[in-house]
């Protein structure tokens, strides 16, 4: 369906890494960023990991999700072959794309990848780690790779009270203690996949609107 977020997954060959200096992951953003402007696909949310790349985002028509992908996946090779000399195969073949079409599981799948480096004790929390979208959606940090959802905006009416919902939404997802997987159709686990916690995260941003933001941190 047009417009509707998908969860997308890509790895590096044989489980390889895709980054290996703090450059590399800025030119990957580089070449997000204008892929998804190219052609007109939202970047809701990200995680770089050492081995592969998750991304939250809605493109436009059926076809925008495969040219963005091809897009910026080139172009990142062509850098690395470059940089490095080298190659051959660099990416799994085609990323893995899981279709986003329940409203509550928009936010389920921010907080999935946005926790993905905590699962994978890459770091303590997700604002330990520098390559993804948390610092924009819990911390106010400009990402200029982002487009939020309105899902997210209906959090708050100013960027503080977004955040401060965010945070609270976080707060509840660690306690859950559940682990998230990252496969294909795994991009909320058992529990997240249910209606369980779905209904979980309705109800808590129905808690943190405007004028509740200091209940709901307080009971978080």
């Amino acid at each position: 369906m047009a417009g509707t977020p998908r969860h997308v997954v890509q790895r590096r060959t044989d489980g390889s890494p895709c980054f290996f200096t703090d450059e590399d992951y800025l030119v990957y953003l580089d070449c997000l960023k204008d892929a998804a402007e190219r052609h007109k696909c939202a970047v809701h949310a990200y995680v770089l990991m050492p081995d592969h790349v998750q991304l939250l985002v809605s493109p436009d028509t059926e076809q925008r999700l495969s040219r963005i992908m091809r897009c910026v996946s080139g172009r990142y090779v062509e850098y690395v072959n470059y940089t490095y000399q080298r190659n051959g195969a660099f990416w799994e073949h085609g990323p893995k794309s899981t279709l986003i079409d329940s409203e509550q599981n928009v936010l389920a799948t921010y907080l999935s990848i946005e926790a993905t480096p905590v699962r994978e004790c890459l770091a303590a929390s997700p604002a330990d780690y520098r390559w993804s979208s948390h610092g924009h959606h819990a911390n106010g940090s400009e990402d200029a790779v982002i487009l939020d959802h309105p899902l997210y905006l209906d959090l708050g009416a100013t960027r503080s009270d977004r955040q401060h919902a965010y945070h609270a939404l976080f707060r509840q997802r660690v306690g859950d203690r559940a682990p998230v997987e990252t496969g294909p159709s795994a991009h909320l686990d058992s529990t997240l996949r249910g209606d369980r916690l779905a209904n979980r995260i309705e109800r808590l941003v129905e808690r943190v609107r405007p004028g509740t933001i200091e209940h709901a941190i307080a009971a978080a």
